[in-house]
């Protein structure tokens, strides 16, 4: 599972993670918009050309993901499928389709930690 916002190592949600291995620190491929929804939480958007999102990818069970992470995430996101930078493909949450609430495209900073370190 691709994890770019609080679930992230050092974030207030990382406790969903549980013990899953990290399986590595990377980027997704440079296709994706990148949003903050309410400045609540990070969302990605593909959009074929657009940049590459820092985030880290665990080794999580279908279980832990259904009951323990999944339910925490927002209304806003909907699990869906990343290209990460080596081509791979990793579940991630990503901005559900139609959802109307307001976003700030972030897309520049390259990932929500440095989001969050600007509002501070």
């Amino acid at each position: 599972m691709f994890l770019n916002g609080t679930a992230m190592s050092g974030g207030a949600d990382h406790h969903l993670v549980g013990d899953a291995p990290l399986v590595a620190r990377t980027t997704t491929a440079p296709r994706y918009r990148f949003h903050a929804v309410d400045g609540r939480y990070p969302a990605l958007e593909e959009v074929g050309e657009g940049v590459a999102v820092e985030g880290e990818v665990y080794d999580m069970t279908y279980t832990q993901l259904r009951e323990v992470l999944l339910p925490g995430e927002p209304d806003g996101l909907e699990l869906g499928v990343v290209e990460l930078a080596d081509g791979s493909g990793s579940l991630a949450m990503v901005l559900r389709t139609g959802h109307e609430a307001p976003r700030t495209d972030i897309s520049a900073l390259g990932g929500w930690r440095a989001y969050q370190e600007g509002r501070t």
